[in-house]
């Protein structure tokens, strides 16, 4: 799947300065993400700053009241990982503290996103609702709450439509334009275990001793800080950091238990690991099954059970991932290579594909299109809706182009680079349409094939002090990616060829420095065994641990610039 030749990717390097020291390639990564030295050593206690966020407070005194009574809460979170760790953190909490007057609600995919009716009927003796990750817009159901005789707390961080938000009692998202947070990227995860901080002082002198907020609350703010792809610098680089320090040095078993399951066993736990391993198999539960899978694995105390519910979620995952390969198949068939010309979105539905992954179907779209906002649509027959979820690209606001086609949509939210919505079957064809004429809109360039590249380095400084610097850097993701960087015209042998197909390369570079460019036979077809020549390279630099020695991790070659 992939965009026509017409469109070739650009590569672009963000400084013209070649480094002539490893202090210099860390002051221009920096630069180039907008990051001060100081941000890079941020500890636990430089949270405090972050807590003047609207209605942390208010609502920490309100839940301290209810507490204080001995009210019934129920906790509601949303069915991913965000929503999963955030109800985790709060009921584990609850649990420590020996109040056990409250009850949990994850809804199932089904039900759709946000705080269920279902919640308020089920549990009427209820005076407190606490909605994580979801809420912010969810009026009719906390409207349903208040008329009850319940107050509601909200803690979110979902884009916010001025005059539309629920009548909760108090509304906990630094994405509301009146919120006076120094930081707006938090999520639910993070603004959970920052409200626990503030309800701990809120309970104090209330219960005989208060939970400290360290190990699993760490470990379980930065999986879902990590999972939900929100900006790793600032506050949530602090937490992400903290929380993988934490889980490092001393392993909790749920999440030791998922990294077993992944084949990281005696492996440091990094972003990547969160990303790519952890975070899918208790993503999994809600997309397939019922998220209440992974909420009891990140909650129960019995081994056994903690053992048997892992398992579990490892087999969802592997379910998961035959579904999405399902659905990428049908869409690379339906598409036979690409886009047609001068088209710049994607809308794309079928009665067959299950709902609960077609978030991640949209995301793997996007990226194989590489520049093109793509919309996937489960279609239900039955009823006549179709749900759906929108992956952009930097540039294009998915969020306010949904804003835009609204009277078309019978529910839509999230944020400008990812967004779910539910919309009438016929309505696709003219939000199809009308999607596209929004793109059109833009500028071009939007539209180009582009990577980016921190900068040209020397073969040289490429070694161990190199790599312990980059090291600085992490916990990679969103806001801070790993840091790229560019050979230009440099000597080179192709020591192999390897894989099945032969269609991975093994390069040799001077000073024994080796690196791999994994398919790379579709971009250098010519390339055999012993060739040597001369190219451009776009790598990342990595750690050979069978040799002891750098590695790089081959992103392109050829002549890019």
């Amino acid at each position: 799947m992939g965009r026509d030749r017409h469109i070739q990717s650009q590569w672009k390097i963000s400084s013209d300065i070649v480094p002539n020291s490893v202090h210099e390639v860390i002051g221009t990564l920096l630069g180039n993400r907008n990051l001060d030295p100081e941000s890079l050593s941020g500890e636990l206690k430089d949270l405090g700053g972050y807590l003047a966020i609207n209605g942390m407070e208010s609502g920490a005194q309100l839940m301290a009241r209810h507490m204080a009574a001995g009210h019934k809460l129920v906790l509601i979170g949303d069915y991913d990982c965000d929503g999963i760790t955030s109800t985790a953190q709060l009921a584990l909490f609850l649990t420590e503290l020996g109040y056990t007057n409250f009850a949990v609600i994850i809804p199932l995919r089904e039900e759709g996103y946000g705080f269920p009716e279902r919640a308020v009927r089920e549990n009427p003796d209820a005076r407190l609702f606490v909605a994580m990750d979801c809420g912010t817009l969810d009026r009719k159901p906390i409207q349903l709450a208040c008329s009850a005789g319940a107050e509601c707390i909200v803690i979110d961080h979902h884009e916010v439509t001025v005059g539309e938000t629920a009548p909760a009692s108090v509304i906990i998202n630094p994405k509301h334009p009146d919120c006076c947070s120094p930081f707006r990227d938090f999520c639910s995860a993070g603004l959970t275990l920052l409200f626990l901080a503030a309800l701990r002082r809120a309970i104090r002198g209330s219960f005989p001793s208060v939970p400290s907020l360290g190990g699993k609350y760490l470990a379980l703010a930065a999986i879902g800080t990590v999972a939900d792809l929100v900006p790793l610098v600032s506050a949530n680089r602090i937490l992400a950091r903290s929380g993988l320090k934490s889980m490092n040095s001393s392993p909790w078993a749920p999440v030791s238990l998922l990294a077993g399951a992944a084949g990281l066993n005696g492996k440091p736990l990094t972003a990547g690991h969160i990303s790519y391993y952890i975070g899918p198999r208790i993503n999994a539960a809600g997309r397939i099954s019922d998220a209440r899978i992974a909420y009891d694995l990140l909650t129960t105390t019995e081994p056994e059970e903690q053992a048997r519910l892992a398992r579990d979620l490892n087999s969802l995952n592997a379910a998961r991932q035959a579904e999405e390969e399902t659905i990428l198949n049908s869409i690379r068939a339906k598409l036979a290579g690409h886009l047609p010309r001068q088209t710049r979105t994607l809308v794309m539905g079928d009665p067959s594909w299950p709902a609960g992954v077609i978030g991640i179907a949209a995301s793997r779209v996007q990226q194989e299109l590489q520049y093109a906002p793509v919309v996937i649509l489960a279609i239900n027959e039955k009823d006549g809706t179709a749900r759906g979820s929108a992956r952009s690209i930097p540039g294009f606001d998915i969020h306010r182009a949904l804003q835009d086609c609204s009277d078309l949509l019978l529910r839509w939210g999230g944020h400008k680079a990812a967004a779910g919505l539910t919309i009438p079957v016929e309505n696709i064809a003219l939000f199809s349409t009308r999607l596209e004429q929004i793109a059109q809109s833009c500028p071009a360039e939007i539209f180009i094939p582009s990577g980016r590249v921190d900068m040209q380095i020397p073969l040289e400084l490429i070694g161990p002090e190199l790599i312990e610097a980059l090291h600085q850097l992490e916990p990679h993701g969103m806001g801070n990616p790993a840091p790229v960087f560019a050979l230009r015209n440099v000597p080179f042998t192709v020591r192999k060829l390897f894989g099945r197909e032969r269609e991975h390369m093994r390069f040799g570079f001077a000073s024994r420095l080796d690196g791999i460019f994994w398919r790379g036979v579709q971009r250098l077809p010519d390339f055999s065994d012993g060739k040597k020549a001369q190219l451009d390279f776009v790598f990342q630099v990595g750690w050979d641990s069978y040799y002891s020695r750098p590695s790089l991790d081959i992103k392109d070659a050829g002549r890019l610039f």
